[in-house]
């Protein structure tokens, strides 16, 4: 059972610390025309990277320069294109947004209508966003309204703070674990000190041990000592009744020497089956009286 609570636990924290996948911000230097930034930020794209572009000033749209439909692709799905608030796109930063896999936009940011000749070298303008850029310049938070596959800037969660919140639910899983191990463990603990085993039998041999007599006899009279007997270790003071271990299990006993002070715990006694047939209690002797009747047998 603990080996399976630390194999999910240490699943769990796998999850919540790899990583989700490389992330790198478009480079700076990549080129003022828009095939030659394409491809600068396509090597990053091939690798799987997220490039994240953030258009602070209008992007202008020059493919034709390059080759027209050739330099503008399609397989841009690991790029995201972000506009702030009171930035236009121009046509270039428009047709990022067509193009990009994530398009995140604020409410206030300006997306500018795609013109004749930027709608002739992008590729087919199939998408709910191409369509309503087509027909006019909107508002972020127009497109945002519109729901054509546009995000709000600044209304999802960054992956580090899934990553946190991964961290932390992990961390609950383990103390509930801890406090799930220590209670079994607890449940374990044998019921008396100084016992060295505990089994079934132990637990099911366990009962109440009856009120102490009067001070004027230390035990029980049983009559003669029957035979055979063992050696057994007391393991709770006999007043007349206690424990004893015998072979690793306790076993409730009554002191057989009423007129005798019975031995502290840890001491030895021999034990014999009581006379009743169905009783479960055994009988307690001094083990030194054991040992002479041994002798003159």
């Amino acid at each position: 059972m603990r080996r399976t609570l630390f194999a999910a636990l240490l699943f769990g924290l796998l999850i919540a610390v790899i990583p989700a996948g490389p992330a790198a911000a478009a480079r700076a230097d990549c080129g003022k025309n828009f095939p030659t930034r394409l491809g600068c930020w396509q090597d990053a794209l091939d690798d799987g990277a997220v490039v994240t572009v953030t258009l602070n000033k209008p992007l202008g749209f020059d493919a034709g320069q390059k080759g027209g439909q050739a330099a503008v692709r399609r397989d841009l799905k690991n790029l995201r294109v972000q506009v702030p608030a009171g930035v236009h796109t121009g046509q270039g930063g428009s047709a990022l947004l067509i193009l990009a896999g994530r398009a995140l936009v604020d409410r206030d940011a300006r997306i500018d209508r795609l013109d004749d000749k930027t709608l002739r070298e992008l590729p087919a303008c199939v998408d709910d966003l191409c369509k309503a850029l087509k027909k006019s310049s909107l508002t972020g938070g127009q497109l945002i309204d519109k729901k054509v596959g546009v995000a709000e800037l600044g209304g999802h969660r960054s992956t580090d703070h899934t990553r946190v919140l991964l961290i932390a639910l992990t961390a609950v899983l383990l103390l509930l674990l801890l406090a799930l191990l220590l209670a079994v463990r607890r449940s374990r603990t044998p019921a008396v000190a100084g016992a060295t085993e505990t089994t079934t039998e132990t637990t099911a041999r366990l009962r109440p041990v009856p009120p102490a007599p009067a001070p004027a006899s230390y035990g029980r009279q049983v009559g003669p000592r029957p035979d055979p007997s063992r050696t057994a270790v007391v393991r709770t003071a006999l007043h007349p009744q206690g424990y004893v271990e015998l072979d690793h299990v306790l076993y409730r006993a009554v002191w057989a020497e009423p007129d005798r002070t019975p031995p502290v715990p840890g001491a030895y006694v021999e034990v014999t089956d009581a006379h009743e047939p169905d009783s479960d209690v055994l009988y307690a002797f001094p083990p030194v009286a054991r040992h002479h009747a041994r002798g003159s047998s």
